[in-house]
């Protein structure tokens, strides 16, 4: 099954304002946050809130997720009382270092999914790879599960598990992406890109995200809804990415037919790469298409 996460927002699962904010958005989908967004006072109203909700249906029919709790705490097992697969798609898990913590988290959804009589595999796990032990052991944690449906990059608490600053994070941040890019793609995952803190900075975002689409990224972790339009245009190809992907397809289709086998198009030879890639461009058009409800031109 294909996902689309473009947009991926951040909800405290407490604060009701943002919760009705987020019905009516159009991001992609919703992790509704139990974990770091929530002050521990508020955490067992936060989880009482979100189930009111979620039983409400308010919801029906998005991509849900909720960031839980970390292994080992008391709040993970009051939160997976929650994680019903028929309301929710996956969990995101914070705080992952090594294979075993995706293991330890699998075991605990199949005791969610025995509960309430689902197959197993049905809810999805998204790793949060936020400090630089999950970004060494990367390919391996990829690869762990087959639960696994993205790898979500946390680049505040990356920044400070290698005692780095904002001054440069850009510069810091360029390994890890690129590493959580080549273990997602390699493992057929999505790679979501850690947030853009600057929330009125269209002209940052914008930049960031389309370096981020370039690098490989598949969408972005946001933390306010004025961002999910910017993300949604940055993470999906351009006017002129598909109309150049069209030419393309059209080119090597009209030289196959003409029995040639070398096609050239704007003075450069059509490669399979550049076949590939261009139709990796319409299927991803078509899969947007598909998600709004209207047909891909």
């Amino acid at each position: 099954m294909n996902y689309l996460l473009r947009s991926m927002l951040f909800v405290p699962a407490y604060n009701e304002k943002f919760l009705d904010k987020a019905a009516g958005s159009e991001a992609d989908a919703i992790i509704f946050d139990l974990e770091d967004a929530v002050p521990p006072a508020k955490r067992k109203a936060a989880r009482e809130i979100l189930g009111r909700y979620l039983a409400g249906g308010i919801f029906e029919g998005r991509q849900l997720f909720v960031r839980i709790n970390e292994l080992g705490t008391e709040d993970l097992m009051r939160d997976l009382e929650l994680i019903d697969g028929n309301r929710i798609l996956g969990v995101v898990s914070p705080k992952i270092k090594e294979v075993s913590h995706i293991q330890e988290f699998s075991n605990l959804l199949k005791k969610c999914e025995e509960r309430d009589g689902l197959k197993e595999g049905t809810i999805k796990l998204l790793p949060m790879i936020e400090t630089a032990g999950a970004v060494a052991n990367v390919q391996n944690i990829a690869k762990s599960s087959g639960r696994i449906i993205a790898l979500l990059f946390g680049g505040e608490d990356y920044l400070d598990s290698i005692w780095g600053t904002h001054e440069y994070s850009a510069k810091a941040f360029e390994m890890p992406r690129a590493m959580i890019v080549m273990a997602a793609r390699m493992n057929g995952l999505l790679p979501i890109n850690t947030p853009y803190l600057d929330l009125k900075n269209e002209e940052g975002f914008m930049s960031e995200e389309r370096m981020a689409y370039s690098m490989g990224f598949a969408g972005v972790l946001v933390v306010n809804p004025i961002q999910i339009p910017w993300a949604n245009r940055c993470f999906g190809p351009s006017e002129e990415e598909m109309d150049h992907a069209r030419a393309v397809l059209e080119t090597a289709a009209r030289a196959k037919e003409e029995g040639r086998s070398v096609a050239t198009l704007e003075g450069k030879v059509i490669g399979p790469p550049m076949l590939k890639r261009a139709n990796k461009v319409m299927e991803c058009a078509k899969e947007i298409a598909k998600y709004k409800g209207k047909p891909a031109k």
